[in-house]
This record gives structure tokens, sequence and C-alpha cells, in this order.
């Protein structure tokens, strides 16, 4: 056991821990509807052997979609199928959603994303082998990977971007493992493990499935011979394959939209207040008891208004412009990223391995990608949560390259700007840790400057209190109208 390498995880976890939602903001009132409805799942597996939620205590959650007459969650299922493993313990135990809500949500956020994340951390460590730095610099690297890119505020409510974040970070690991190595029997077990956790950060949130494709680029620039590259890449494959099958399949038992819960499908229950939501799901059931045609109940019919290419067009790229330097910008909130970016066009004029190289470049590509799938596609840009919550997956794979800018010498001016920038990002990345995914959303408001409002002065007024009562009642009556 090395000190280096468990000081940063150590870190991680004495700032995490007392942040965690389910410890400072306990019951229902303060759980975001993604998070409702990814407990909801977990609860109706192992209590009800079902998919569907409206018999779950977390019901009047608004992330939810209606489908043949059922309730099922609108976020990706894998993560709440492994989640119901550890619950299924709980529950044997006696700690149940019923008897102690708050203490299996804190047990679970823990499994499902602390621990995640503090992995992650131990895992940049042992990626920054590949810049040849001392030990104590890759603990340093490995703590601004995690705190100065927003993982760190997504390591204290339960959600599927860090898990995702930290998966791509554990194929990068393996694909880097093999470069050094560079042995082709072992390199092919973890070409495996490579592809299985870059398609398992896919189930969890689907827009990193550009990774799975980028990542295989990367087993095709390996030096080896071009057979064994063809055969390396097929072994990348065979590991992804598992894990996007299982996607798939259970996708089609539940909403039937392999997008579902990534921001890009159409959502459902987030345009109007919890109590209109629960009450238009409580109208749709009646329906349906009725004998109508119950349509999906949380989507209102609008009009769709003619908007010409052009005008599509330039509302999109003023949207790209403020995925970087807007109220939701990367560069906005965690402007070290600048670093890891200079870091990567370094890697591209040094005599760097080509695997790196391509490696590096898929960073920049894979993150673009994103920004512009999400700058043209996303639809309710109150959910972008704490900066963009939508950025998690790719941001600490992107500071992972500021390792290339630490390797050179530097002047103390550069030092100075450097540390402003990572001192910055760290400060808003815990500010982000006291309240990542609040109920209501951060609308369009600049998120640091909201989590800082709602740490000072407190998260719900009376009104929030009242409305929350509300929804929680007509949840109630949901599910008694379902027993029925």
């Amino acid at each position: 056991m090395r000190p280096w390498a468990l000081s940063a995880p150590v870190v991680v976890l004495l700032i995490s821990l007392p942040l965690l939602r389910p410890f400072r903001h306990p019951g229902t009132r303060a759980t975001s509807d993604d998070e409702m409805a990814r407990l909801a799942t977990t609860q109706a597996l192992v209590e009800q052997k079902t998919w569907e939620i409206q018999d779950t205590s977390f019901a009047a959650t608004g992330a939810k979609v209606y489908r043949d007459g059922r309730f099922y969650s609108d976020q990706p299922p894998t993560m709440a199928l492994l989640l119901a493993g550890p619950y299924w313990v709980l529950h044997r135990w006696g700690h149940t959603f019923e008897t102690n809500p708050d203490v299996v949500a804190y047990l679970l956020t823990i499994l499902g994303t602390t621990l995640p994340v503090a992995f992650a951390t131990g895992l940049v460590y042992r990626m920054g082998r590949l810049f040849e730095l001392q030990r104590r610099w890759r603990a340093g690297l490995a703590l601004a990977v995690v705190l100065g890119s927003g993982l760190i505020s997504y390591a204290t409510a339960l959600n599927s971007h860090a898990p995702a974040a930290a998966l791509v970070l554990a194929s990068a690991a393996c694909l880097i493992h093999v470069t050094i190595t560079n042995e082709r029997v072992h390199g092919s077990i973890w070409l495996i493990v490579a592809g299985a956790c870059a398609a398992l950060a896919a189930a969890f949130e689907p827009a990193a499935v550009i990774f799975v494709l980028l990542f295989g680029a990367v087993v095709l620039a390996l030096r080896w011979t071009v057979a064994q590259r063809i055969g390396g890449l097929l072994v990348y494959l065979l590991g992804a394959a598992g894990p996007l099958m299982l996607h798939v399949s259970l996708v089609q038992r539940t909403t039937g939209n392999v997008w579902q819960g990534s921001g890009l499908a159409a959502r459902h229950g987030h345009g109007a207040g919890a109590a209109d939501d629960a009450y238009a799901d409580a109208h749709a059931v009646a329906a349906s008891d009725a004998g109508a045609t119950a349509t999906a109940p949380l989507e209102t019919e609008f009009e769709p208004e003619q908007v010409s290419f052009w005008q599509s067009f330039g509302a999109g790229a003023g949207r790209v412009f403020a995925a970087f330097f807007g109220r939701h910008g990367v560069v906005s909130h965690f402007p070290v990223v600048l670093v890891g970016i200079l870091g990567v066009t370094m890697v591209m004029h040094r005599h760097w391995p080509s695997t790196t190289k391509v490696l590096a470049a898929g960073t920049l590509v894979g993150g673009l990608v994103i920004i512009l799938l999400y700058a043209f596609r996303a639809r309710d840009w109150s959910q972008a949560m704490f900066a963009t919550r939508w950025y998690v997956v790719f941001l600490p794979l992107t500071v992972f390259w500021v390792g290339v800018w630490l390797r050179r010498k530097h002047r103390p001016v550069s030092w100075v700007v450097a540390s402003a920038l990572l001192a910055f990002s760290v400060t808003v990345s815990i500010l982000g840790a006291t309240g990542p995914l609040p109920p209501d959303g951060f609308g369009n408001a600049y998120t640091a400057a909201g989590a800082a409002r709602n740490l000072l002065r407190g998260r719900h007024s009376a009104e929030d209190r009242d409305l929350t009562d509300a929804a929680t009642l007509a949840g109630a009556t949901i599910r008694g109208r379902a027993r029925e």
C-alpha cells in the first residue's frame, strides 16, 4: 500500500461523505426527480419484482414515463439493476425505504456514486505513470482531476453521471496500461475490460457511447501487427457487447427508448410543478381505469412553431458558445480545463506514442460531440443542474491531460495563472457538491451562484414545502388507484 496512492482517494472521501445529500438534506423534499426515479426502480425490483414504479415510495417523481398503462422510471435502468443487489441485502437486514429511507439512500449513494469517484481518483494516480511524474505530483494530478472538473460535485448525490465518468476513466486506464506494457496476451484481457467499462458507462449515461467508438480507434493505433490490431479491436468490441446488449434489453422492458434519461429524449414531468405532474398522472390512471385512451400524462401538446433552418442553426450555435462561456459553461465553472486542452496540444507536438495521441484527440472529439448533441438536441435546460451535469462524463478525462503540461518547465507567471485556474475550479466544484441536484433545478441562473445562495439561505421555502406535500399526497392517490 503506497501512501501517495491512497492520499487522493482518502481526501475525496473526507470531502464527500459529510456532504452526501441524504445526510445534509434528508427526506424526499430535497430529492431530485431523477434520484427519486432511480430509487423507485431499485425498490420495485427488490420488493415487487417488477420495473413498474407506481406502487413504490417514490411514485410522485416527475421523472417517469407512462407506457402500456404502467409507469416506469425515465432513467437508464442498468444502474438501478446494479443497486438492487445492495438494497436486497439491506432489505434482508430490515433496512428498507419504509423503515429507514434516509439510511438506505445514504448507503446506496455511497455505493453508487461516492466510491466510484474515489476509485477514479486512484485510477488517475495510476494513469499518471504515462507522464513519468513523481508520486506526489501524480497524487496532486489525481486530486486536480476529481476536484477541479466538477466530478466531486456529483459524488454527493445518487446519479449516473459520476459513475459513468469513473468508468470512462477506467477504460482509458486499461488502454494506457496496454500501451505502457505492450504485451499481447495480457493486453487482450485489458482490452476486454476497457470495452466493458466504456460500454457500461454508456449504459449509465447513453451519450457516453461516443467513447466506445473513439476508444476503439486507440486499439487500432497500438504498436502491433495489423492482424493483432484487428484481433485486439474484436476483443475490445466483445467486452463492450455485454453491457450494451444489457442496456438495450432492459430498455425494451421499460421505456422502449435507448436514449431515455440522457436529456436528449423527450422528458416527462420536468415542465411543470410536481403537484401538476402528479395530478396529470392521476388523471391518466383514472382515464385508463375508465376505458378511455390514455396519452402520455406528463406531456403537453403544443402547436409546433415554424422555425427556419437558419434560425434553428443560429440558436444551436449560440448554445454551443454558451456551453463554454455561458451560465452553464465549462470554462465558466472549471477553467482548469483550458490547461488540459493545452496539454492535448502538447501531446500532438511532441514525440508521443500514436496511441497516446489518439486517446488525447479522442478526449476532445468526444467532449465536443457531446456538447454539440446537447446544444442542438436538449430540450429542457432547467435540468442541466449544477454547471452542466451532461458534461461530467468527459471533463475528468480532459483535465487529466494537465499532466502533459506538468512535465515541462514553466515561468513563475505560468504557474500563478494555472494555480489560479485550478483554485477557482476546485472552489466551484466543492461549492456544487453541497447541492448538485436540487429538486427544482437551477434553471438558467449561473449555477455556482445558485448553489451559493442555496447554501447560505437554505434551499426550501414554505411554498416549496407546500408544493412537495401536495405532490406526496397526489402520489399516494396514484398508488391507491393503481392498487384498485
